[in-house]
């Protein structure tokens, strides 16, 4: 076997349709909306970004660089040696922009500002300025996947190279155009609903949201350290519940963990009764062990999946788990110890994350 290092979460910040950029909230205070596209509720970004700067920043750039500044802060660090970013669409909106002015001069005198603020690694590049890192940068734009394949990414790096910091983020934003093309393809819910009553409504489709988080990774433990990754695996169109099934026992067995090890579970159904079949199915067999899901809160994008990271970081710090995401009344009893995280994107990208208590 390989040999691995341990990777810690050392802080995070992540802005979300929720109230999630105030630590001193654990989504006690719950949004509703009447409305299948959910935004970011946004906080003053004069707090974290420079004002100057502040002003030529597209909407999400602002929204990610804040969460950056935010992880920074709440990791209490300086030193950071690589920037990993993962979208899995990127700057839909900039891109549009972009395309409508190229095409409104005739391909003459286009400023470049939407073009520069389009691209995907634009994210990653501005973080790496703000902070002066001068080291490791890289974006994975793998739909589905694209968070995963981040924090992959770091840990590789960390198994090289057990002295490094990295700042992994993530960024998807919900745009309009986009609900409407991939409501045809039965991707979002035609009918609208509020998203607190997103489970009850067993049509085909979701909702659709946004967001951006960033965590600090490193294979060092810090006064700040909420929680270790131990592991995690990606799945792509899974035939069946074996298939899955066969993965997590693999996942936990190179981990010398049985099923019975895990104290929560972190499912990423999303409200599709077509799309969310096989998670249900797989979480139907495991429901003796505690079970919560956190889709309603955001919606459902490429990197959703790191909001369930930061979700489960946070319950293993606090050692709380917020009303909103409880699935029934069994609870476990507290401490809890492990999370797995069982994510799907659209019935195609399914991945399993591995977190741990740190003590």
């Amino acid at each position: 076997m390989e040999k691995r290092a341990r990777y810690y979460v050392n802080g995070s910040g992540i802005i979300s349709p929720q109230l999630t950029y105030d630590d001193q909230q654990f989504l006690e205070t719950v949004q509703e909306y009447h409305t299948n596209v959910l935004t970011c509720l946004t906080p003053d970004f004069k707090a974290y970004i420079n004002p100057i700067q502040l002003r030529r920043l597209s909407r999400m750039l602002r929204i990610g660089l804040s969460a950056a500044t935010i992880c920074m802060r709440n990791a209490n660090t300086q030193k950071i040696d690589g920037v990993i970013v993962g979208t899995g669409y990127g700057f839909l909106i900039d891109t549009a922009k972009f395309l409508e002015e190229v095409l409104g001069q005739d391909e003459k005198h286009v400023a470049p500002t939407h073009f520069m603020q389009s691209t995907y690694n634009t994210l990653a590049g501005l973080v790496a300025l703000s902070i002066k890192c001068t080291g490791y940068n890289n974006t994975h734009v793998n739909k589905g996947f694209a968070f995963e394949a981040a924090l992959h990414d770091a840990m590789m790096q960390l198994n090289e190279n057990a002295a490094l910091n990295f700042l992994i983020g993530s960024y998807d934003e919900a745009d309009p155009v986009q609900y409407t093309i991939n409501s045809r393809v039965k991707h979002y819910k035609k009918e609208f609903i509020s998203n607190l009553n997103l489970f009850e409504s067993r049509t085909d489709g979701t909702i659709q949201g946004e967001g951006s988080a960033f965590f600090s990774l490193s294979a060092v433990p810090t006064e700040a350290t909420s929680c270790s990754l131990l592991d995690l695996r990606m799945i792509f169109k899974p035939e069946d519940e074996k298939e899955l099934n066969d993965s997590l026992n693999q996942l936990l067995s190179a981990n010398e963990l049985s099923i019975d090890d895990i104290d929560l579970i972190i499912s990423g159904a999303s409200g599709d009764i077509t799309n969310d079949a096989l998670i249900n199915s797989v979480c139907l067999k495991l429901s003796a062990i505690t079970q919560i899901r956190f889709k309603h809160l955001i919606g459902e994008y490429c990197t959703a999946s790191s909001f369930a990271f930061w979700l489960g970081a946070s319950t293993l710090k606090k050692q709380a788990i917020p009303e909103v995401v409880k699935v029934d009344l069994m609870q476990k009893p507290l401490p809890i110890k492990r999370i797995l995280i069982l994510n799907q994107y659209m019935g195609r990208n399914y991945s399993m994350i591995l977190l741990e208590a740190f003590n």
